[in-house]
């Protein structure tokens, strides 16, 4: 059972609500995260979803929140424990070791951080995902969709459109207690002005498409399964990218595509909700050893020392009589 091959997914996501992935802001108005790309000679500032947000929206954050419900370990989790599963971690020891059994251990005990890597407290772990830009499936980007995809899955190219008919502005407001002064308590008094404030920014409209992809490199049917798996805990969570998701934003529909090799893995079909399920099942079997190696990795650390009465009593001496 330690057959491995490489994929490559290619999904074609839709807005179903206005798509605010940001990359600053311009005074109170957020700016939509954009990418040059040279068409007909020129320069196009067009929108696009980076590939670290598809990564974690779409993979890293499902997939550790679906692995601590299956566990047990949701809620009784360190701080580097979490850090670890849902953010990558970070090195925080002074140096650095390698430590290949307990990386093997971690593999073997959870597919989705042998597709997503991260970071011990000495040790950076490398990971099998690598997951491509969003790029919008408009007229300036026709180039860029003819190498991205394959012909069976490129948009009719007559339908293009430029993607300018794409962007939009919102707008909201915020208003505060002074609106409501019959709920304040008689002792209170509402202000004369109120504090309204006003926030906008640029989104990207429903319906528009994006096209991406995820390279999966010598990867095994459990760790093809993790991906599903974390792909179906996103959409049962909401399936939302980008920000203000609190007020309906970012919401989209993704189709997924094995690309190839195509057909069996261990003589059984590449179904993704059968491999999503062995992956589940993979995790509650191992729930037990998935605790001890995060509690092994991550051992609570010890708090300072407590300088004793009596050291404290001779340090007072000392500097009393200097």
């Amino acid at each position: 059972m330690n057959e491995i091959k490489s994929y490559k997914i290619y999904a074609l996501s839709e807005t179903l609500s206005p798509l605010t992935h940001m990359m600053g802001v311009s005074g109170n108005e957020s700016i939509i995260n954009r990418e040059k790309v040279l068409y007909n000679g020129q320069l196009h500032d067009i929108p696009a979803i980076s590939g670290n947000a598809l990564r974690h929206s779409l993979v890293r954050e499902p997939g550790a929140m679906l692995l601590c419900k299956l566990t047990g370990m949701y809620g009784n989790l360190t701080i580097d424990q979490a850090n670890f599963l849902f953010y990558g971690g970070s090195l925080t020891d002074s140096s650095t070791t390698e430590n290949l059994k307990r990386i093997a251990s971690m593999q073997t005990l959870m597919p989705l951080m042998r597709l997503l890597g991260g970071s011990l407290r000495n040790q950076v772990v490398s990971g099998a995902l690598l997951v491509g830009r969003g790029a919008l499936v408009c007229e300036e980007n026709r180039d860029t969709l003819a190498k991205l995809l394959p012909e069976s899955l490129r948009p009719d190219s007559s339908t293009l459109r430029s993607y300018e008919d794409f962007v939009s502005n919102w707008q909201y407001t915020r208003g505060d207690a002074s609106r409501k002064p019959d709920v304040l308590a008689e002792t209170e008094e509402a202000p004369e002005k109120s504090n309204l404030m006003i926030y906008a920014g640029q989104h990207v409209i429903p319906g528009a498409l994006f096209a991406h992809t995820f390279i999966l490199q010598n990867i095994t049917r459990l760790e093809l399964g993790a991906l599903f798996a974390s792909f179906e805990e996103w959409r049962d969570s909401g399936s939302a990218i980008g920000g203000s998701s609190r007020i309906g934003h970012g919401q989209i529909n993704t189709a997924f595509t094995i690309g190839e090799p195509s057909g069996d893995f261990y003589g059984q079909e590449l179904n993704p909700q059968a491999l999503a399920a062995e992956y589940r099942q993979h995790t509650i079997d191992n729930s037990a050893e998935i605790a001890e190696w995060l509690n092994s990795a991550f051992p609570e650390k010890k708090p300072a020392k407590k300088t004793s009465k009596k050291a404290e009593e001779l340090q007072d001496a000392f500097w009393d009589g200097v």
